[in-house]
């Protein structure tokens, strides 16, 4: 499973075309945005085309939301394009080794699952968590159908994002430039990018970043992207459809398997945006990245296979 030593980085030094730090961004942006704006052009006939229907009207909500999670997989295949046709290389050597990719990627989801976990245990154990007994959303195993479909959305989201900052833009300023620059710009991106977001706040954009981090790091000791993609995903799956909160300060009334609410101090829970933006979360991920470099010290960890 862990056979060569080849970075990442070495593979983004093939590219054809390497971008500076500003245009770096920029085609960032323009992948996110872009790829956005293309899949609206090519759902918009579809959703126009059932937008009267019983169906639609009575389920907008969700249809919205699930849109617009499936909507990211335009922003990845911009990607793809950049790199196989502009760049010449190859889509493994973005973080994409074919060896064992859904073990990889399902420990990756279990990591996920458990640091959340974590998070709203901890506030459940000091009295920051309680039962919202009026659930405006379906709660528990009847809502499992929808959950399951949601969880489709969230792989889709959480990879996109992941291909974008820590598969593409990380590398190839690490190719440009050095690695810790490309670790630094693209998880400060990552935290920038999130600015809109509704209820966000100060803690909410150092715990984005440090999330960032994180998975930036995780790419690095690994040379692989399948493990966060799937961390990425289940951090947010676990909040919006396992325990009901806010993601990133979205509401996401579709369905839950627990219906959470957070009381209390903000500076704590997170608040409205979820416990993401607390200093439970922050605490999780400090421990979470000094746990990864002691590992790596221990050297637990080795380069996967690109090709």
């Amino acid at each position: 499973m862990f056979t060569r030593n080849v970075s990442l980085v070495d593979e983004a030094k093939k590219s054809k075309k390497l971008p500076n730090i500003i245009w770096g961004i920029i085609l960032l942006l323009i992948f996110m945005y872009g790829g956005n704006f293309i899949g609206q052009l090519i759902l918009l006939p579809f959703l126009l085309a059932f937008n009267n229907s019983e169906f639609f009207i009575l389920n907008q909500e969700p249809i919205i939301l699930m849109v617009s999670l499936v909507l990211f997989a335009f922003s990845s295949l911009l990607v793809f394009f950049r790199v196989k046709v502009i760049e010449k290389r190859k889509i493994s050597s973005i973080g994409f080794a074919k060896d064992a990719w859904l073990r990889k990627y399902l420990i990756g989801f279990l990591i996920g699952i458990i640091m959340m976990g974590i998070i709203v245990l901890i506030l459940y154990g000091f009295g920051y968590i309680t039962i919202d007994k009026n659930p405006i959303q379906p709660v528990g195993i009847s809502s499992l159908p929808v959950i399951l479909i949601f969880l489709v959305g969230w792989i889709i989201q959480g990879g996109t994002e992941e291909i974008l900052t820590r598969g593409w833009l990380m590398n190839v300023l690490g190719a440009r430039y050095n690695i810790v620059l490309g670790l630094i710009i693209s998880s400060l991106l990552f935290s920038f990018m999130h600015l809109l977001n509704p209820n966000v706040n100060y803690i909410a954009v150092i715990n984005i970043a440090l999330v960032g981090l994180f998975y930036g790091l995780c790419v690095i000791k690994t040379n692989d992207l399948w493990a966060v993609c799937g961390m990425h995903s289940a951090w947010n799956f676990a909040q919006g459809n396992l325990f009901g909160f806010e993601v990133s300060g979205n509401n996401v009334p579709v369905g839950s398997l627990m219906d959470f609410k957070l009381i209390g101090s903000d500076f704590v829970t997170g608040g409205p945006f979820g416990p993401e933006a607390g200093i439970v979360s922050t605490i999780i991920l400090v421990a979470s990245i000094l746990i990864l470099l002691l590992l790596d010290k221990k050297g637990c960890f080795k380069k996967s296979s690109i090709l």
